[in-house]
């Protein structure tokens, strides 16, 4: 469609925008715009007309063929030509202007134009009248310097018709070549300004954007067409009237290729499309919109070269949002995936402009901190994101308290690459956790509370496939006879290279993995096999397991404990399974129905390190809980703090008056022993005692201490104790 003008060559005019139901801006500035190329152009085709009269029949032309030459340009102008340029349109009857710039005095190839130039909005009311006159005018404009040109550059052109001239054809193809440029230039400043003013575009850019692309170079060879209107010239004396039927190949074609043109241009442009879109989701987040890990990575290896290059400083930050899983486990992920989207832009505001701040997975998030002045700005850009977080977060009228734990890494005083900064940085932020909360800058010296604690995670799967783990077991006695009563399961990884590493290296990272699936099933199954070998032996004892708060959320749980127990021919009564007290604040419905199974099984549940948290006595009467045990930090000082002595003698009040077996953990000497046996507390563990054993080891204490095979029998209440300083310390 020819739209709003014509680009001579092209006929461009300015379109309607994106929209076709948009109409371009109007503005004060457009109209007189359109106002100030019009009333020129069509007062000077009127008073040359006037002053030359004669023009119009010049050549002894009839009126008749003037009109076909303007009904030709009329009826290609209306034939609807596609294009990708939201802001332009364009029509194919250039080559008939040209041809009629050169046929014709100045101001009649001005005229034709003027008149043949058509928009199908026009018959539909849709254009206004002084832009419906502007488009005319342009094309009108461009027609008459194409015909001053061509007819300064071909002076021998003389009357139209004349009997027995022959046009010199090199000669005519030169003139034509050098006045469509003219024209196709004159058409585009016309546009190009027209949308400077409607749009505001800069007309340097619609330029660009005009020759760009699979159009662009269409566009150029496009204009090939105008050496079309040189058979129109030299064929015209012979031929008259009907030479116009030499355009109608090409300009068909032409057309043809417009629109293959188009189609292709708008497949590239929604490829192109599409792959900026598959670019940005494999970039960032789905959930929070933020760069992901790949996007941070990637900008993190690109500041570090910048910085290398420049000789300057830059720094990494990896922050981790403190009691997030409170939030899922007690209000639902659902609230949980709220608070991230809520909780991800509003830190990015408070970043520098070329910061960039990226969730890495789960609730935790990094910060890339380029061009850094000095370490006084990373520890603001901090303290900045620190108060933010203090400020409580609005979700579904619910108003949550956030606060962040955040490890800073600086290029190069800390590491020289991305791993080792992202290492660091890491090890810092665990660092600020374990202080409870705010943010630390990375030292040497933090490397000693976390040794091998980045690299041993990767090594847990490994270690599970080749039975680097070893279970030790911690003997636990009745403080009513000095008898046997079980033994705790403790975890040891028996590394290749590091020795024997604690459970507390390695236990809370896996917390936070795939990986504490199938190192509990590890555990409960080692344990229960161990158990039917010292059954087999005449051994029979309770034997407790740790399991994380996590497990007791996977529905699956129950059926496997149940499985393996089948497997090993264990009584359930003989297995028991140790949890946190943390875990009744933060239990879920879910959690609760996978105790619930796991005590209709038959399986002994026990809450572990009794005292150091916020249980309320309500838990202890709804979930099946048979056993508390109570923590050592109380029990290792009742002898020396009152506060101690009165909360480990209330404790084991409430554990007896709730029906519940009371065990006191951490006991270390035989005072301690005796207190709490005249307290009335059933069992205890301790140093005392046993350090936890080897299989060995404990296999051997048992034979040692003379065991009663069936001690894992309940003893009678009215039975006498055995005097405590019968026990032998190890």
């Amino acid at each position: 469609m020819p739209a709003d003008n014509d680009l001579t060559d092209v006929d461009l005019v300015p379109g309607d925008v994106a929209d076709p139901e948009t109409p371009v801006p109007r503005t004060r500035a457009v109209k007189i715009y359109e106002i100030a190329v019009t009333l020129p152009i069509v007062a000077y085709i009127v008073l040359s007309l006037v002053r030359d009269p004669g023009a119009i029949t010049q050549g002894n032309v009839p009126m008749w063929q003037i009109l076909v030459w303007i009904v030709a340009i009329a009826g290609v102008d209306l034939m609807p030509v596609p294009t990708t340029m939201s802001s332009v349109a364009f029509s194919l009857s250039f080559p008939i202007e040209l041809s009629v710039a050169m046929l014709f005095p100045v101001p009649v190839a001005g005229l034709i134009a003027l008149l043949g130039t058509s928009d199908t909005r026009e018959f539909r009311g849709e254009l206004p009248l002084w832009k419906g006159f502007f488009i005319r005018a342009q094309i009108a404009a461009a027609a008459i310097c194409e015909s001053l040109v061509f007819k300064h550059l071909y002076p021998e052109w003389t009357r139209l018709g004349e009997d027995g001239y022959h046009a010199v054809v090199w000669k005519v193809g030169v003139a034509v070549v050098c006045a469509s440029m003219v024209g196709y230039v004159i058409n585009l400043g016309f546009v190009a300004i027209y949308n400077y003013f409607a749009l505001g575009e800069n007309p340097l850019g619609f330029i660009r954007e005009v020759h760009a692309g699979v159009f662009g170079e269409f566009l150029i060879s496009y204009m090939g067409l105008a050496l079309f209107s040189v058979l129109v010239i030299t064929g015209y004396s012979q031929y008259g009237i009907a030479a116009v039927g030499i355009f109608l190949a090409p300009l068909l074609f032409a057309r043809q290729m417009f629109q293959r043109t188009h189609s292709l241009q708008r497949a590239t442009d929604e490829l192109a499309v599409k792959q900026a879109e598959n670019e940005y989701q494999a970039l960032h987040d789905s959930l929070t919109g933020m760069p992901n890990r790949m996007f941070f990575h990637q900008r993190l290896l690109d500041e570090i070269d910048q910085a290398r290059a420049t000789e300057g400083r830059m720094a990494v930050m990896l922050m981790d949002l403190d009691h997030f899983k409170e939030i899922n486990d007690t209000l639902g992920h659902h609230f949980g995936d709220m608070l991230l989207q809520e909780i991800g832009p509003r830190l990015s505001g408070v970043l520098r402009d070329n910061d960039l701040m990226a969730r890495l997975g789960g609730d935790e998030f990094g910060i890339v901190l380029p061009d850094l002045p000095s370490e006084e700005v990373a520890l603001r850009v901090a303290d900045r994101v620190l108060e933010e977080l203090e400020k409580p977060v609005a979700v579904e009228g619910l108003a949550l308290d956030v606060s962040g734990s955040i490890g800073i890494a600086m290029f190069p005083m800390h590491a020289e690459d991305a791993e080792a900064l992202l290492r660091r940085a890491d090890v810092a932020m665990y660092v600020a956790k374990e202080n409870g909360g705010g943010y630390e800058v990375y030292q040497d010296s933090f490397d000693r509370h976390n040794p091998q604690r980045l690299t041993l995670i990767g090594q847990v799967r490994p270690a599970l496939e080749s039975g680097e783990f070893v279970m030790y077991y911690q003997p636990k006695v009745r403080l009513m006879d000095g008898r046997v009563a079980g033994a705790e399961a403790l975890i040891r990884w028996e590394h290749p290279t590091l020795g024997l590493v604690p459970p507390d290296e390695f236990i809370p990272l896996v917390e936070k993995t795939v990986l504490l699936r199938p190192l509990t099933h590890y555990v409960a199954e080692s344990v229960l096999r161990q158990w039917r070998e010292w059954a087999d032996m005449g051994i029979r004892i309770p034997i407790a397991i740790n399991v994380s708060p996590r497990s007791l959320l996977d529905a699956d749980f129950p059926d496997s404990i149940h499985q393996l127990l089948q497997d090993a021919q264990v009584p359930p009564a003989f297995l028991r399974i140790e949890l946190t007290e943390s875990f009744l604040m933060g239990d879920s419905g879910r959690s609760i129905a996978v105790l619930d199974a796991l005590s209709n099984i038959g399986v002994g549940l026990s809450i572990d390190d009794f005292g150091t948290g916020y249980s309320s006595l309500s838990y202890l009467k709804r979930l099946p809980i048979e056993e508390i045990k109570v923590d050592r930090s109380f029990v290792m000082q009742m002898h020396v703090d009152a506060n101690d002595f009165m909360i480990v003698r209330a404790t084991v009040d409430l554990g007896r008056n709730l029906g519940l077996r009371v065990v006191a953990e951490g006991v270390e000497d035989l005072a301690t022993f005796d207190r709490l046996a005249d307290f009335g507390c059933d069992e205890a563990q301790g140093y005392y005692i046993s350090k936890p054993l080897s299989v060995v080891e404990f296999t051997r204490w048992l034979s040692v201490r003379n065991l009663d095979r069936e001690s894992g029998e309940t003893a009678d209440p009215d039975e006498r104790r055995v005097p405590s300083r019968g026990l032998r310390a190890i």
